[in-house]
């Protein structure tokens, strides 16, 4: 569940190219809508942003990063031999503020901003309510889950539209567009079979094993949840200024 990082890195772009009329914090450096340079320039602000971001950011409305929460993902395909119902909720995840940076570009004048990050490590908690099958192994069970995940990347894409709102104009995001590189995982599902200890841990190594098997059957929810959440942290942000205050 990487995943979470991708988002963080929207918020970061919107927190940092920005100029506004109001006092700037020391941690933000404004760049300018006409910079040659401006990916580069980004790059350097989040740099001095990423410290600020683990406890979260107040007067920007920006949450803590540690723990970053997830919405339910909830999944429901296939027919009965097939089938795949899971549910997974109280999702909690630790390390999205360790992110890398590989690749941004900005386009001010289009207000699209296209991004490429890399989480070295993340760790997640959650509860689980399971009934599928990987391979020849039919999981079923429900309670705590826990995941650790390494070398996962994703891309975003983020395109902002001008609004009119009392006589000024705001910048609003659409839907970011996300793609998730699944890196290494091990998950640990505990209760699985009413808890028996055998099948349990035969299952969770399986599970392990084939990880990739599972995260690409709720990566497109997964994409879909945090695409949502990001978007509208960056909306609160964006909104708060007309559009001459961003781009003077």
């Amino acid at each position: 569940m990487c995943t979470s990082g991708f988002g963080l890195c929207l918020l970061i772009v919107v927190a940092a190219i920005f100029a506004v009329d109001a006092a700037i914090p020391s941690y933000i450096h404004v760049c300018s809508a006409t910079d040659a340079d401006i990916s580069k320039c980004i790059l350097n602000s989040i740099k001095l942003l990423k410290p600020q971001l683990e406890q979260g950011i107040k007067e920007l409305d920006v949450p803590p990063l540690e723990p970053l929460p997830l919405d339910e993902i909830t999944l429901r395909r296939g027919p009965t031999s097939t089938r795949v119902t899971a549910n997974i909720t109280d999702i909690k995840v630790w390390g999205a503020s360790n992110f890398e940076i590989l690749e941004l570009r900005a386009n001010v004048r289009k207000n699209k901003f296209t991004f490429k990050v890399r989480l070295p490590y993340l760790y997640f908690q959650g509860k689980y309510d399971l009934d599928m099958q990987i391979l020849l192994i039919k999981l079923q069970g429900k309670g705590p889950i826990t995941g650790n995940f390494s070398n996962y990347e994703f891309e975003a894409v983020m395109k902002g539209n001008k609004i009119l709102k009392q006589g000024e104009e705001y910048l609003r995001f659409d839907k970011m567009k996300v793609r998730i590189h699944v890196g290494e995982a091990k998950l640990n599902l505990e209760n699985l079979f009413g808890g028996d200890p055998v099948l349990g841990k035969v299952s969770n190594d399986i599970l392990s094993e084939n990880s990739e098997l599972f995260l690409n059957e709720i990566r497109p929810n997964l994409e879909t949840s945090l695409a949502e959440k990001f978007t509208d942290i960056a909306n609160k942000i964006t909104l708060r200024f007309t559009y001459n205050e961003l781009f003077p």
